[in-house]
């Protein structure tokens, strides 16, 4: 593998927040990315030529030896979570995978280096999870001109909920609301908390369309969410940008607030840039 194709695999894993690992058609391992090395417990720089059959292998775990000192016992677990796909058109085989792990609440700690370093409370991805995801995805976009959307969620009657059900009572709900968000999102795609009331999500390779139709199903799914003890259901709004080419973090981010705020005035209760 070239230099270039693992600054690239790189440049992916870190935007979309994912440990990657390349296999080639003998099941040789290619490339492994420094966030799935991480949550594995493994050296990447140890691993690459090695077959992945060595890592997760398909016997017993506790029976297999560990001699190349890799940390084969203690990484099994989590690499056999590791979903392939193939690398390439289904015309042009070459043999080769891509395994994808989502760097979920339950992997990270808190290394400056994830993506979800920083979460809530309730184990959600945080703002500043958002800053260092929107920084990294436009770092991609820029050399790899691939488009990504900010979309933000706002919940306007949680105070309501808040002032009835008090403030623990309110974290369980972002935290429900937080896992309907994840469960139709694809696994590219992020979802966190940027405040008590506001969700954002980062949607990679979307184009307005694409973000426009996820922003209408994402305000479908909250707005029917109800709580049963006030007998009320969520009343949201929702608002989404497309990032610009050389574009900064902070400009992105305000574009998508100022978005929201007129989302919240709307009638329609959303309002996604074209």
């Amino acid at each position: 593998m070239s230099g270039a194709d693992i600054d690239t695999w790189a440049a992916i894993a870190t935007g979309t927040g994912c440990g990657l690992v390349i296999i080639d058609e003998a099941g040789l391992i290619e490339y492994m990315s420094s966030e799935l090395a991480e949550v594995s417990g493994v050296k990447a720089d140890q691993v690459v030529g090695k077959p992945w059959s060595d890592l997760v292998p398909a016997v017993d775990v506790a029976s297999v030896g560990d001699d190349s000192g890799v940390g084969l016992i203690d990484a099994a677990p989590v690499l056999a979570k590791v979903s392939f796909y193939p690398v390439g058109s289904e015309a042009d085989d070459s043999g080769r995978r891509v395994g994808v792990l989502r760097l979920s609440s339950q992997y990270v700690d808190s290394g400056e280096g994830f993506p979800f370093a920083v979460e809530t409370a309730a184990g959600i991805p945080s703002r500043r999870a958002m800053f260092e995801l929107v920084q990294s995805q436009l770092a991609c976009q820029d050399r790899y001109k691939t488009p990504f959307s900010l979309v933000f969620l706002r919940i306007k009657n949680y105070r309501t909920f808040i002032e009835a059900l008090g403030t623990e009572s309110w974290e369980n709900t972002n935290r429900a609301v937080f896992d309907q968000l994840d469960s139709i999102t694809r696994m590219a795609d992020s979802v966190g908390l940027y405040d008590e009331a506001t969700f954002w999500m980062i949607l990679i390779n979307s184009a307005p369309e694409g973000t426009k139709v996820t922003a209408e199903k994402i305000k479908l799914l909250a707005g029917a969410m109800k709580i049963d003890a006030l007998d009320l259901f969520l009343s949201v709004a929702v608002a989404g940008v497309m990032a610009r080419p050389e574009e900064d973090s902070e400009t992105l981010i305000q574009r998508g607030l100022v978005k929201l705020d007129k989302a919240l005035d709307a009638t329609s209760g959303m309002v996604v840039e074209e």
